[in-house]
């Protein structure tokens, strides 16, 4: 017998699972995305050289992901605000090591 009710609850269900399935695929992105200068900052570390880095182009980066990681906190996103804030502490590396190096 058709049920309404059951069809709903379905298709709830369906897009439930198609959420987690996204945010766990978005939260995996993020963090590659999180790391991704971390050869910048060993790069940097290992040589002093911070010539062809873009300090501007950095402070930009580095804005945009102090305003994710505040966002993620004000959300309540965990995911967000973990992976917003590795990106915080590496890009931040980066900024430190070219005023250090310069």
């Amino acid at each position: 017998m058709y049920n309404p009710h059951n069809l709903h609850e379905c298709e709830r269900e369906k897009r439930r699972r198609r959420r987690k399935y996204i945010d766990g695929l978005m939260t995996a992105i993020g963090g590659v995305a999180s790391v991704s200068s971390i050869p910048q900052v060993l790069k940097i570390w290992q040589t002093g050289d911070v010539a062809g880095i873009s300090l501007i182009t950095q402070l930009l980066a580095l804005g945009a992901v102090i305003s994710w990681f505040l966002y993620g906190l004000y959300i309540k996103n965990k995911p967000l605000a973990i992976t917003s804030g590795l990106s915080l502490l590496v890009l931040g590396t980066v900024v430190v090591q070219i005023f250090v190096h310069q």
